[in-house]
């Protein structure tokens, strides 16, 4: 396998790793009838923590971007080639789409095995604006004008 290949994979896993654990805990705190409902913004942010080490720690051979912020930050700072000890490629067009398509495929992975995970919970959960908020944030006082 190429180095090319292992980063893609490497990116898809990582980023898969990172939304399915911070998904996860958002929706433990939310979602009614969840052990964890309730624990309040420190749970999340502290799980949010972990989701972001063991992301990390899944997708060390690419250099753990994560996010396509990460990747063209790099590249607009002038890197010249992705991944870690061995496993690098030279910076190019074709890396960069390859890795930003695979953050995208790993975080939609992620995001579905969350919402497999806690399918149940979704069912008996009445209010559409917290299994939103189980993938997205908003204010929690809407005002357009400002």
């Amino acid at each position: 396998m190429d180095n090319l290949a292992i980063l893609f994979v490497s990116e898809i896993v990582g980023t898969a790793m990172l939304l399915l654990l911070g998904g996860g805990v958002v929706a433990n705190v939310i979602l009614a009838k969840n052990k964890g409902f309730g624990g309040g913004w420190l749970l999340i942010n502290f799980g949010w923590g972990l989701a972001v080490f063991a992301g990390v720690t899944v997708a060390y051979a690419s250099g753990a971007h994560l996010n396509p912020a990460v990747t063209v930050g790099l590249v607009t700072s002038g890197a010249t080639e992705f991944g870690a000890g061995d496993m690098t490629v030279p910076v190019g067009a074709l890396p960069v789409f390859a890795i930003i398509g695979a953050q995208l495929i790993g975080a939609f992975l992620g995001a579905v095995l969350v919402f497999l995970a806690y399918k149940k919970h979704f069912d008996a959960e009445a209010d559409a604006g917290t299994k939103l908020a189980v993938f997205s944030t908003g204010p929690a006082i809407r005002s357009y004008g400002w």
